[in-house]
């Protein structure tokens, strides 16, 4: 049988004459001596210049974009003299490609083009699916490394700005994202679970100078002018923006003794073999602003506890890590938004404080210290936190410590004593609650840390917040979902707001709901 002759007028004569190329060559290298690698290495670029040309011909193929005498804008001005070639373009994940398309223009406005509309081409010329892979890789690693990464898979070159710009505006629909109607599956969640939490945390995150708070950018420049020449860009105080973290889940009730929870905290030797296992949250929302100050982060935490719980059917537990300004807020939020809460000091911060006072008490490396530790543990699990406070108060002014020695003491106890409205772990503990920030500290680390203190990092605010959001979306498992709803917000504000009515090739074209978080 002879072979196919596509002639140049036919359609996707192009791709077909490559993938003839193509074959012919590996059919010629068949007897030959070419590794797997080489054959795999001619194929990764020869392969997507095919993809990149099945592409080309496709778009080729549908004209130009002409779909009346006139095209209406948004504006009211209707534009009746048509060019046909107008030509755009933009990169794909296969490489560049271009977009034949009919211009509708009027003097005095700007032109509309029915077809960027039909195709939903992005705005900055890199497609979105080119940008989707900029975006999931920026959550995970630098952005020099992201456009390493981008020129090898696609063979486009990306500058780090280009990347930086890319990140900034994938990150724009978060907010909208999260504000949809809950998900069926988060409905069930709220619903089936007897307990929603709310929970806070801050991670500093190292910023350049004018991305700073202005009472911090005002003391590092304070210091620059004091410091010796050359000290003043090493010192290393006061290069920190906090950002606020936040989560919110649902979980069932945990009923368990003080003794119980005690031996836990305990010398290994004391711990139970088989520990009961603990219930796992489901319906896990996690993020982080730099940007937001911490009353908006709280308030709008809330306002998803509400979203996903508007009958208050569940109890409302409110971890906290003991900062009076967070816990402030928290109180106003409830109070603005009707909602009673139960707010519970973290007992892993409390036990910070005791092994703070453990080692005034103890010599370093004293086997005694873990055992102490333990009993004082236990005696707050009991409730016997002002008698606690008292007795380490007593001990410390009968050895007779200096203010110095002592200071340690004086912060656990103070700390304590403070915080006795949030440490009635005996009722918490028999309510089933959760007593422990185990979920936000991870956030602090997997979703801050990890990723916003890559060696040498310094953070502009617009950067540091779009990041935090892609990473936000990643880890609650919405970024599928969040890309979709993205592009039809960028359809909507490209295209469908230039034009009195759409062209109705992308009629169909619908908001998308959000995941299983949204």
């Amino acid at each position: 049988m002879e072979a196919q002759v596509v002639t140049i007028d036919q359609p996707f004569h192009s791709a077909y004459e490559k993938f003839i190329e193509i074959t012919d060559h590996l059919s010629s290298e068949m007897a030959g001596d070419k590794t797997h690698s080489a054959i795999e290495a001619y194929l990764e670029t020869d392969g997507r210049e095919l993809l990149r040309l099945l592409l080309q011909d496709h778009l080729d193929n549908q004209g130009s974009g002409r779909v009346s005498d006139a095209v209406c804008g948004s504006d009211g001005v209707v534009r009746s003299h048509k060019r046909d070639d107008m030509e755009t373009g933009y990169k794909s994940v296969f490489g560049a490609v271009r977009v034949a398309r009919t211009g509708y223009s009027q003097r005095g406005v700007a032109n509309l083009f029915p077809r960027d509309a039909q195709l939903n081409l992005p705005a900055r010329g890199y497609s979105h699916r080119l940008q989707k892979r900029v975006a999931a890789k920026a959550a995970k690693m630098s952005f020099d490394e992201v456009a390493k990464d981008i020129d090898t898979e696609t063979a486009v070159r990306l500058g780090k700005r280009q990347v930086e710009q890319i990140v900034y505006d994938a990150a724009q629909d978060f907010d909208a994202f999260y504000a949809q109607p809950c998900s069926p599956a988060l409905q069930q969640y709220a619903q089936a679970k007897p307990i929603q939490v709310l929970t806070f945390d801050g991670k500093g995150v190292v910023m350049r100078k004018e991305a700073l708070r202005e009472a911090t950018r005002k003391k590092v420049e304070a210091r620059a002018q004091q410091a010796p020449r050359g000290f003043a860009r090493q010192a290393k105080s006061n290069r920190k923006r906090m950002a606020t973290v936040a989560g919110i889940y649902h979980i069932d009730r945990h009923i368990r003794s003080p003794h119980t929870v005690a031996h836990h905290f305990a010398p290994l030797r004391l711990v139970p073999s088989n520990p009961p296992l603990a219930p796992k949250p489901v319906g896990k929302k996690l993020w982080a602003s730099l940007q937001k100050p911490m009353k908006t982060v709280i308030e709008t935490t809330f306002a998803e506890g509400l979203r996903r719980d508007p009958e208050q059917q569940a109890e409302w537990v409110v971890l906290v890590d003991g900062d009076s300004t967070q816990i402030d807020y928290i109180k106003k939020a409830a109070q603005a938004h009707g909602v009673s809460v139960v707010m519970i000091l973290d007992i892993i911060h409390a036990l910070e404080y005791l092994w703070k006072a453990a080692k005034v008490r103890f010599a370093l490396d004293d086997p005694q210290a873990a055992p102490w530790v333990a009993e004082q543990i236990e005696r707050l699990l009991h409730g016997q936190v002002r008698p606690l406070v008292r007795s380490l108060r007593r001990w410390a002014t009968v050895q007779g410590l200096s203010p110095k020695q002592r200071e340690p003491i004086d912060q656990c106890t103070t700390y304590l004593a403070n915080h006795i409205p949030y440490l009635n772990y005996p009722d918490y503990l028999a309510k089933g609650y959760p007593i422990a920030t185990g979920v936000i500290e991870g956030a602090c680390r997997y979703l801050v840390k990890d990723r916003m203190e890559i060696t040498g990092a310094r953070w502009g605010l617009e950067g540091g917040e779009a990041v935090l959001k892609l990473r936000a979306l990643v880890i609650n498992g919405d970024f599928d979902a969040y890309w979709t709803f993205h592009e039809t917000q960028e359809y909507q504000r490209n295209h469908q707001a230039k034009f009195a009515e759409m062209p109705p090739a992308r009629a169909h074209l619908k908001l998308v709901s959000g995941g299983k978080n949204g």
